[in-house]
C-alpha cells in the first residue's frame, strides 16, 4: 500500500521540529559557555592548556620544530600565570592602603569595601601561583621527554643539549620568581589576618558624664621608709625586663606591616622583568638553531 508524498511529510514534520527545537535550545548553551571561557584571562590561559595537552597526547614525535616551539609555548604558559599574580599584586597594594586604619575615627565603609576585596584578590593570587607551579611541572615532563631515545624523537644530541639548556634556564628563572611570590603571598596573608582583626575590634563608647567629673582625691602617700626604698630599688630590674620583653613581643602594626608587603612586592616584580627578559633570551638561542646547522 503506498502512501503519498504530501503524508509522508506530515509525518516526519513533528520529528524535524523536534530536532529543530533541541538544535535551538542547544546553540545557546554552548556559545554561552564559550562566552565564559574566554571572558577571563586566567580561563582563557587554562583553554590554551587543554588543547595543548590534548595535542601531545596525539603525538609524541619529536623534531626540531615541534620542540622548540613546545618550549616556547610551556614557558608562555607559566610567565603567563605570573603575569596574572603580578597585576593582581598590584591590585592587593591599592586595597590595603585604603583599608590602612587612620587615626581620624572609627574604620569606615570603604575601608571594609577595600578589606573585602583585598580577601579575594589574595585568593586570586593564591590560585594563580599554584597553577604556575602545575604548569612548571608539565613544563618539566615535556623536557624530560625531549630527552629519551626512542624511534619517533628525531632530536639529534646538539638539538637536545640545547633544548635542555634553555629549560634549565627557565627553571632557574622559576624558582627565582616563585620564592618572591611565596614571600609576597605570605606578608600579603598576615597583613589581611591584622587588617581583619581591628576591624573586628568593636569602636570606642563616647565618654559618659561620670568620666567628666572628677575623680576623688587619692589616699595619702605613705611615710618613706628605708625597707620601702629597697624593695622599690630591687624592683626595677624586674620592671625593665618586663617592659623589654613586651616591647620584644609587640605585635607590628598595620602599617609596619603593608610597608613589609610592599617591600616584597618591588623584589616580585623586578623577578618579574628577569622572567621576561630570559624568556626573550632563550626565544632568539632557539630562533637562531637552524642557521646554526646550515
Amino acid at each position: 500500500m503506498h502512501r503519498a508524498p504530501w503524508t509522508l511529510l506530515l509525518l516526519g514534520l513533528p520529528v524535524f521540529l523536534d530536532a529543530l527545537v533541541v538544535k535551538s535550545g542547544v546553540l545557546p548553551t554552548i556559545a554561552v559557555d564559550l562566552l565564559e571561557e574566554t571572558a577571563n584571562p586566567g580561563q582563557a590561559l587554562d583553554l590554551l592548556e587543554k588543547e595543548w595537552i590534548s595535542k601531545k597526547k596525539e603525538q609524541k614525535k619529536w623534531n626540531w620544530k615541534q620542540a622548540s616551539e613546545e618550549s616556547k609555548t610551556e614557558w608562555a604558559i607559566v610567565l603567563k600565570r605570573y603575569v596574572l599574580a603580578d597585576m593582581t599584586v598590584y591590585e592587593l597594594s591599592r586595597h590595603f592602603g585604603e583599608a590602612l586604619p587612620s587615626t581620624a575615627g572609627p574604620t569606615t565603609e570603604d575601608q571594609r569595601d577595600a578589606l573585602g576585596w583585598a580577601d579575594k584578590k589574595l585568593a586570586r593570587l593564591t590560585s594563580n601561583l599554584e597553577r604556575a607551579v602545575l604548569d612548571q611541572n608539565t613544563s618539566d615532563a615535556t623536557a624530560v621527554d625531549m630527552q629519551i631515545a626512542r624511534k619517533t624523537n628525531l632530536l639529534t644530541v646538539h638539538e637536545k643539549r640545547l633544548l635542555a639548556d634553555e629549560h634549565k634556564r627557565e627553571q632557574y628563572g622559576f624558582f627565582a620568581i616563585e620564592a618572591s611570590g611565596q614571600d609576597v603571598l605570605s606578608k600579603a596573608a598576615e597583613l589581611l589576618q591584622i587588617l581583619q582583626a581591628e576591624q573586628a575590634q568593636p569602636t570606642k563608647a563616647q565618654p559618659s558624664w561620670s568620666s567628666i567629673v572628677a575623680a576623688p582625691a587619692a589616699p595619702a602617700t605613705p611615710k618613706t621608709t628605708y625597707l620601702s626604698m629597697l624593695n622599690a630599688t630591687q624592683a626595677v630590674p624586674t620592671s625593665a625586663h618586663n617592659n623589654a620583653t613586651a616591647i620584644r613581643g609587640a605585635k607590628p602594626t598595620a602599617a609596619a606591616l603593608f610597608q613589609n608587603f610592599e617591600d616584597a612586592a618591588k623584589v616580585l616584580h623586578r623577578e618579574m622583568g628577569n622572567f621576561e627578559s630570559m624568556r626573550a633570551k632563550s626565544i632568539a638561542s632557539l630562533l637562531a638553531m637552524p642557521s646554526m646547522l646550515q
